[in-house]
C-alpha cells in the first residue's frame, strides 16, 4: 500500500463519515504499514499452503465452562477518583503476600479490618504512583467489616478480607468503567464481572478501580487522561501497561491481589516491569464477559499477585473450571486443608510447602528434578540487555543444578509473529472502537486515537491472511509439547528492564526499536497460541530495577507452571 493510497483511503474515510483524520500524522505510519503487510505477503507465500485455514481464535478446551452463581456484592457508592500524580515516593517496605494475609486472617493474627486499614494508608501515602483512577474507600471498609464477622463465625470465604485492585476496565457493580478514556458514556455496572464476581464471593475487598492505558491499548500505561501510572522501582520509568496501575498496587503493597487483561502482553508486561507475578491464563480458561474487548481473538483475563503462591490460589477461585488439583492446592496454600490430605503430585505438593517456607531448598529443586524445559533456538531472542542476559542464563543455571532437563527446540520464527499481531490487534481494535473514532475522536489520547485510525486502511483480505498466519504460530508452538518430554517453554520476559516514561524508543544491545515492539517480543507469540503464560521475577539490573522471565505450558498447563514457578523462587532466593 502506497503513501498516496494511504492518503487517498484517509480522505475517503473523512468524507464518508464527516471525521477529521488527521493524514499528516497516518502517513507517518504508512512506512510500517507498507513493511508489515509486504512482509505478510511474504511470509504467507513462503509459509503456508492454500488449505491452512484462517485460526480467529486459539481453540477452545474440551472442558465446558462451569457456572457459578456467587453472592451479589452490595450496591456501589459513589467512587473517590484518585488524585493525579505529584511527586515522587519511594518504594514502600517489603507488602505482605496474599498467602501470608490469608493465614493471617484465617488464624485470628489481623483481622480484616486492620489488612484495610494499612493499604488504605499506602494508597493515601503512595498516591503519586497514579495507580489507581478510583478508590472505594467507603465501601471497602463495609466489605471488610462483613469478612471479618464471617471469619469470626467460621463460614468466611477463601480470600475473605483480601483487599484487591480491579482494572479499569471491566465491570464493578455500581462503579461507570472508564477504559482509562474519556471516550466511553458507560452507566454505572448492573453487576460485576463474573471473574470479579467469583473473587468477592470468596470474599475479596475490592479497593479501587486500577488506572491502565488508554482502552488498554498500549504498553506503558502512560495515560494522557487520568496521568501516566509510575513504577514503585522508580517513579521516572513506566510500570508496563496495559495493566500499568494493578502490577504498580501490587509493588507497593496497595492492594495483595490483581485483575489485568493481557493482549499482547498486558498482564505480564507490567509484572515484569515492577517485579510482581502475572498469569496469563489458558485462552477461554477465565470469561472475558463483562471485561471491555480490544481485540476478541487475542484478549484474556487474569490474576497478578506478590508470589506465584498467590496467584495459583486467586486462580483456583476466579477460573471459569478449575481442576480438582488446582483447587485442591489452593486450600492447602490457604491452609484449609492439611498438606497430606491435598490430592495433589508430589512434586507440586514439594514446591508448595517449599514456597510455604515449610520445606528445604533442597525440596524445592526436587519438585523440578527431571522437568524437561524447552528454550528457543539460537537467534530467535533477538537481542538482549545485559541485565537480562545474565538473569536468563542464571535461570538455567538453577534449573539444571535442580536436576531439570534444558533442550533446544525450534521456536515459530519471529518474523511471523510480529506480522500476526500487528495486524490482527490493528484490525480488530478499530473493529471493536470503531463508533467511538467516528463519534468522539477528539476524546480519545493522540496514541490510541491514531492506532485506531491506522485500521480502517488494512484490507480484510489482509487481516484474514494473518489470521492464517497466525493458525501457523499456535500450531508450531503446540506441537513442541507433542514430544511428551517437553513439559515447559522458558523465554525472557522483556528484552530489557523498565524504559523511561516518555521513551518511544529503546536499545537493546546494539539494536534501536520502538517500546512498544521490544515489550511485546517475548509475550505476544503466547496470545496468538492461547497458551499460558506465568512471568516470574527472577533478578535485578544494576539499577535494582526488576528482571523477570516467562514460563509457558500447554493448553490447560496452569498447574505445572505454579509447580515450577513456586520452586523456581525458592531457587532463586537460595542461590
Amino acid at each position: 500500500m502506497s503513501r498516496e493510497v494511504l492518503r487517498e483511503l484517509a480522505s475517503a474515510v473523512a468524507r464518508l463519515h464527516r471525521v477529521r483524520i488527521h493524514v499528516e500524522q497516518v502517513e507517518r505510519w504508512a512506512e510500517r504499514l507498507e513493511e508489515s503487510l509486504a512482509e505478510l505477503e511474504l511470509l504467507l507465500g513462503l509459509a503456508l499452503p492454500d488449505e491452512m485455514p484462517p485460526a480467529f481464535e486459539p481453540a477452545p478446551l474440551a472442558t465446558p465452562p462451569q457456572r457459578v452463581s456467587p453472592q451479589a456484592p452490595s450496591p456501589h457508592p459513589a467512587a473517590a477518583r484518585a488524585p493525579e500524580a505529584a511527586g515522587q515516593p519511594g518504594l514502600p517496605a517489603e507488602p505482605l503476600s496474599l498467602v501470608q494475609a490469608v493465614r493471617a486472617l484465617r488464624q485470628g493474627r489481623m483481622s480484616a479490618e486492620e489488612l484495610l486499614e494499612r493499604v488504605l494508608a499506602r494508597i493515601e501515602d503512595s498516591r503519586d504512583l497514579n495507580a489507581f483512577i478510583a478508590v472505594f474507600p467507603d465501601e471497602a471498609r463495609q466489605q471488610a467489616r462483613l469478612r471479618q464477622q464471617e471469619l469470626k463465625d467460621g463460614r468466611a470465604g477463601l480470600l475473605a478480607g483480601i483487599p484487591l485492585a480491579v482494572k479499569d476496565l471491566m465491570h464493578i457493580q455500581g462503579y461507570a468503567m472508564t477504559g482509562g478514556s474519556r471516550a466511553l458514556d458507560s452507566p454505572p455496572a448492573a453487576e460485576d464481572a463474573p471473574a470479579l464476581a467469583r473473587l468477592r464471593a470468596a470474599g475479596c475487598v475490592v479497593v479501587g478501580a486500577a488506572n491502565l492505558h488508554e482502552l488498554a491499548y498500549g504498553v506503558t500505561s502512560e495515560n494522557p487522561h487520568f496521568g501516566p501510572v509510575r513504577n514503585p522501582r522508580d517513579p521516572e520509568r513506566v510500570a508496563g501497561g496495559s495493566s500499568g496501575g494493578s502490577a504498580a498496587a501490587l509493588a507497593a503493597g496497595l492492594a495483595l491481589a490483581a485483575l489485568g487483561t493481557d493482549t499482547g502482553g498486558s498482564i505480564r508486561i507490567p509484572a515484569a516491569c515492577c517485579g510482581v507475578v502475572g498469569l496469563k491464563p489458558t485462552f477461554g480458561r477465565v470469561s472475558r464477559r463483562g471485561v471491555l474487548p480490544l481485540s476478541w481473538s487475542l484478549d484474556h483475563v487474569g490474576p497478578m499477585a506478590l508470589r506465584v503462591a498467590d496467584v495459583a490460589l486467586l486462580w483456583a477461585v476466579m477460573a471459569d473450571s478449575p481442576g480438582p488439583e488446582e483447587a485442591a492446592l489452593a486450600r492447602m496454600l490457604a491452609g484449609e486443608l492439611p498438606p497430606h490430605q491435598a490430592t495433589l503430585p508430589d512434586a507440586v505438593r514439594r514446591a508448595a510447602l517449599a514456597a510455604l517456607g515449610e520445606a528445604s531448598a533442597e525440596q524445592a529443586a526436587s519438585a523440578v528434578t527431571g522437568l524437561r524445559v524447552a528454550v528457543p533456538q539460537a537467534g530467535w531472542l533477538g537481542s538482549l540487555d545485559e541485565s537480562v542476559q545474565q538473569v536468563w542464563e542464571r535461570v538455567q543455571r538453577l534449573l539444571l543444578g535442580a536436576g531439570a532437563r534444558l533442550v533446544t527446540a525450534e521456536f515459530p520464527p519471529m518474523a511471523y509473529i510480529r506480522a500476526a499481531q500487528f495486524l490482527i490487534l490493528q484490525a480488530e481494535a478499530t473493529a471493536v472502537h470503531r463508533t467511538r473514532l467516528y463519534s468522539c475522536p477528539d476524546r480519545l489520547g493522540p496514541d490510541v486515537r491514531l492506532r485506531l485510525e491506522i485500521g480502517e486502511f488494512l484490507p480484510a483480505a489482509d487481516y484474514v491472511q494473518a489470521q492464517r498466519l497466525r493458525r501457523m504460530v499456535a500450531e508450531g508452538f503446540r506441537r513442541l509439547f507433542d514430544d511428551p518430554g517437553v513439559e515447559l517453554l522458558l523465554v525472557p520476559a522483556l528484552p530489557m528492564p523498565a524504559p523511561p516514561l516518555g521513551a518511544r524508543t529503546v536499545r537493546v544491545g546494539s539494536a534501536s526499536e520502538p517500546v512498544h515492539r521490544a515489550m511485546t517480543r517475548f509475550t505476544a507469540p503466547f496470545n496468538q497460541s492461547g497458551l499460558p503464560a506465568l512471568v516470574v521475577p527472577a533478578g535485578q539490573d544494576p539499577q535494582g530495577m526488576p528482571v523477570g522471565v516467562q514460563l509457558v505450558g500447554p493448553a490447560g498447563g496452569e498447574l505445572e507452571l505454579f509447580r515450577a514457578g513456586m520452586a523456581l523462587e525458592v531457587l532463586l532466593q537460595q542461590g
